[in-house]
């Protein structure tokens, strides 16, 4: 019997948009739109990052985090941190952080309680500029915080990578809201959507 398919919050939206699907991890990954060069080689591109594993670790987290691998770490605070990895990655991360943490350590899978967006593009800044308050050269390349994005509470990091990106992660109650605001401000921009196969030829993991 086959594993039932994982969607997005944002499914049906992609399907409007033109989105080429493939099934990974169980699961359905926005991989492609008809032209997204144009959005990350000179303008702004809206990526769905919401299939992401994601791990939250608050409480003494050296542990847990020092086992996380290849994982992405999201350091938000002394005692908070988001590890971020491929689709499906979260069944072997959770019980190998699990096992590191001591008892003042909270290990919890939270790939289901948010929904993931990428902003990728030389825009980038200016797209912030129009969706937050909030100052983005205050976080360095490789770092998180807390951040408004659209009005709506996220976690943001920045990445170090050959093209600007931040990645966004807020509660998936607001994943829809969230969309069509950040979606709002990139089209006004000049861009459009960006699937994972673009993202993932250009470095991202």
């Amino acid at each position: 019997m086959n594993a039932p398919v994982r969607r997005t919050p944002m499914a049906r939206m992609h399907e409007r948009l033109g989105v080429t699907i493939e099934v990974e991890a169980g699961w359905e990954l926005p991989v492609a739109y008809a032209d997204e060069g144009a959005p990350l080689q000179g303008s702004i591109g809206l990526a769905d990052l919401t299939p992401r594993a994601k791990i939250d670790v608050r409480g003494t987290v050296e542990g847990a985090l020092g086992v996380a691998g290849d994982g992405l770490i999201a350091r938000i605070a002394p005692d908070w941190g988001l590890v971020l990895d491929a689709p499906g990655a979260e069944e072997i991360l959770l019980p190998k952080l699990e096992q590191a943490a001591n008892a003042g350590a909270m290990v919890t899978d939270a790939t289901h309680l948010f929904a993931g967006f990428g902003l990728v593009g030389p825009r980038l800044d200016d797209a912030l500029a129009r969706l937050t308050s909030w100052d983005p050269a205050t976080l360095p390349a490789g770092s998180a915080t807390g951040a408004p994005i659209g009005d709506v509470r996220a976690i943001v990091a920045r990445r170090d990578l050959t093209f600007a990106m931040l990645e966004v992660y807020t509660a998936a109650e607001f994943a829809r809201y969230a969309w069509e605001t950040i979606f709002d401000v990139v089209q006004r921009l000049g861009g459009g959507p960006v699937g994972w196969r673009a993202l993932r030829a250009a470095g991202w993991r």
